[in-house]
């Protein structure tokens, strides 16, 4: 068995931080298992958003309801599995810069997909709720101070509100 990851979580209100053990299919596996509702975080430390960076709550063991979820933040490309936003088919995955606005959250990152970029496609083809995003930012609109940045994560594109690739020029800025 796998070791667990150490995953920041983040609903509309709420950061939990702890680990989830998704087995051997990865974060994205596990978020997108058709059969279960929830995930479950152990070790977790629930932290308001409003409170980001003050004392969090500490508790063994949470269950969150998937469909709650905006993003889950992971510390490398690995952890998140195989999970692929490609279509099927022997598609060279090419990426594309997005900003999203996604449950009070604003987030940044590469979207990877086959060909041309499809909105259509990203945000309702196929069966997965969680997509990867990678070389990630996440930030809270209405919490400054909830932020973070990551090499992947996975965000539940049913929140998603609002989509649009980066122009070439906001790439180039720090």
């Amino acid at each position: 068995m796998p070791a667990p990851n150490l995953v920041e979580v983040y609903t509309a209100s709420h950061r939990i931080t702890g680990n989830m053990s998704p087995g051997s299919a990865g974060i994205l596996g596990y978020l997108n298992m058709a059969t279960e509702s929830f995930v479950e975080v152990e070790n977790a430390a629930i932290s308001p958003l409003h409170q980001v960076g003050q004392q969090a709550e500490n508790c063994p063991k949470i269950w969150l309801m998937k469909s709650d979820i905006v993003a889950v933040v992971v510390e490398s490309r690995a952890d998140l599995g195989l999970g692929s936003g490609t279509r099927a088919g022997y598609t060279k995955p090419f990426p594309h810069w997005v900003r999203m606005l996604a449950g009070g959250y604003e987030l940044r990152g590469l979207i990877q997909s086959g060909g041309r970029f499809d909105v259509g496609a990203v945000l309702y083809e196929g069966s997965s709720t969680f997509l990867a995003l990678y070389n990630a930012k996440l930030s809270a609109i209405l919490f400054p101070r909830a932020r973070t940045e990551s090499p992947a994560m996975a965000f539940n594109r049913s929140s998603v509100r609002a989509l649009s690739l980066l122009p070439k020029e906001e790439l180039a800025q720090p």
